[in-house]
Formats: C-alpha cells, structure tokens, sequence
C-alpha cells in the first residue's frame, strides 16, 4: 500500500478524520463526537481512549496499519499550552504513529481557506480562537483558554450572556431588553419570579439548549435591541483586536492581500451576519491601508489538515482535489 496521509480536526462538538494516498485517493473518513479534552468528562484519560479507537478503527476501515502513515496533522481544541501540546502528542506515540504535527485547531482554517497557506483563522463554534501562521512559518495563537483569556465568542459564551441579560433586566434594575420575552417563551417561563427556578432546573438538568440562546442574540440584534447589539460588539471587538494583533505581530507583507478565514459554526451556519460584518469593519479600520479579504470558510477544516499533512509528507496534494473527494465522501 502506498503511503497514506491523514487530516484530523477535533473540535468541542465533532470531530472529523480523513485518509488519502498520495495519488489523491479518499480512501477513508470517519467522524465522531468532541476531541476536545477540556469537554469531555474524564478529560486527558478519556481523548487518550477515544483518539487510539477514532484512528485505529479509521485505518482499520481502510485496511491499513499506522506504519501505513506517511504523516498525519492532527488540529484539535484544547490543545492551547505547551503543557497540553506535550501530554497529547505523547498519546499519539503510544498508538504508534510514525510521523504526525499536533496544533490548535485554529490553524487549520488557514491551511484550507487562505490562498497560500499563510493568513489568520478565527474560529466561532463550540469555543473560541484566533491563530496566525506567516511566510516564514511562524505562527501564533490568541485566546481559547475561555475565560483566562476573557474569549467572548463561542456558543456557550452568548448564551451566557443571554442569560445574564434577562437575570438583570429582572432583578438588577439593568435595561430592558428583547431578549426577555423571546427567552421566556423559549424555556415556557410566564412570571417573572419563576425565571430563575426554570432556568436554574434547565440548566442542570441538560434540557437548556445553547444553540437556541445563541440563535436569540442574533435575532434580538437583528431586530434592533441594543442589548443584544452591545453583546455583538463586545464579541467583534474580542475577535477584531486578536486579528489585528496577529497581523501586526507576524511577518505579513504590507503589499500583498492578508486573507482573514472565519470558521466555526457560528460564524459559518448563523444566517443572521452582522457580527462578521462589524468584525471586518473594526479590523480594515485598524489596519487602514492594507488589503484584508476575509473569507468565509466553505469546506470542512479536515481539509486543512490533509493539505497541510501532505506538504509535509512531500505530496503536496491540491485542495481543488481534497475538498470534492471530502465532499463525495459526506464531509
């Protein structure tokens, strides 16, 4: 068997795997749930579990073996700190994997959505991150550490907030807000005094959906509330001053188009698109007299982790043949 190369990315919610030849053959995919330590309940010992099952059984499918493995590129969240970079590429070891790079899943949206491989990713799903590779190969991450790095973006972050401005419109005399109503109705509150027993048995029990709170910003923005459009810009600042700390801090050449890829479900899937317009307008006016595209990511950030795997690999496949191949295969 010729040697193959596998893509990972492993978010807070889905993970996605990929294996191609270097003929730029898909010759397997797998998914599966949250690679992302920091979500799972038995945190390192439970990736370690589910990271040898999601690789072994994906090569397994297409009858290989690790040695089978000219590289893999693994992107997954969580992996924030050097310390954390360490004890996950140790588990790679111990499943045997001959050659692998392990980054922040960040990194991948720069690999499958900027032209020539060097840009800045930002990344709005489960969580948040900004990262920033440039032509010399250096390469930065800002945030995802949650609150440590105050992230104000990702899905539990708006809910958050959402939640935080009903409670204080009711019971700390904060101002009035859309949010309200559309949030009772969307948890069956009527009174007042029964939010927080609601909310509160909600919120333990599972049964409070995160996406649904974040869905209410966006449409309370939309409709013109101010609160739900101070939370917005809270969030724009957040990503605009990573962006622009990226591009300042890494070597980006002033004459040529510095690509900004946005990925990650809210930024991708949310229909009301204010938030990236306000983004993009705070980054070009802070960067007044440079070229800044931003691109919505339009293929799965695993085709990232294949292009960049077989660059390594000495392949270099091309992502006009990754992204249909994924595509065929279902990602």
């Amino acid at each position: 068997m010729s040697k193959l190369i596998m893509g990972v990315d492993g978010g807070g919610t889905k993970s996605h795997l990929a294996l191609f030849d270097a003929d730029g053959n898909c010759v397997g995919v797998s998914a599966c749930g949250p690679l992302n330590h920091e979500c799972l309940e038995n945190s390192y010992d439970e990736l370690e579990e589910r990271l040898g099952e999601f690789i072994l059984g994906a090569l397994r499918g297409a009858n290989a073996g690790v040695n089978d493995v000219a590289h893999a590129l693994f992107g997954l969240a969580g992996v924030d700190t050097k310390v954390q970079h360490a004890l996950i590429s140790g588990m790679l070891r111990k499943i045997g994997l001959p050659s692998f790079t392990l980054c922040n899943d960040a990194f991948l949206g720069i690999a499958a959505g900027c032209p020539d491989g060097t840009g800045i990713c930002a990344i709005n799903g489960t969580g948040s991150a900004m990262a920033g590779v440039d032509g010399h190969g250096a390469f930065i991450q800002v945030g995802g550490i949650g609150e440590l790095s105050n992230d104000c973006g990702g899905s539990g972050w708006y809910g958050t907030q959402t939640l935080g401005a009903v409670y204080g419109e009711l019971f700390k005399r904060e101002r009035p807000t859309a949010l309200r109503p559309m949030l009772f109705e969307l948890i069956g509150v009527t009174r007042p005094e029964d939010y927080t027993e609601t909310v509160t048995l909600a919120a333990n029990n599972g049964s409070l959906d995160r996406n649904a709170l974040n869905r209410l910003v966006f449409a309370a923005a939309h409709s013109g509330d101010a609160v739900a459009q101070d939370i917005l810009k809270t969030s724009a600042a957040h990503y605009a001053g990573g962006i622009v700390y990226l591009a300042e801090t890494l070597d980006f050449p002033s004459e040529r188009t510095l690509y900004v890829a946005l990925a990650g479900s809210v930024f991708v899937r949310e229909k009301v698109k204010c938030l990236p317009r306000l983004i993009e307008w705070l980054v070009k006016d802070a960067l007044k007299g440079r070229k800044v595209e931003f691109v919505n990511l339009e293929t799965v950030p695993v085709a990232g982790a294949v292009l960049w795997a077989s660059k390594i690999a000495g392949t270099t496949l091309d992502m006009s043949v990754i992204r249909p191949a994924l595509e065929r295969a279902g990602l």
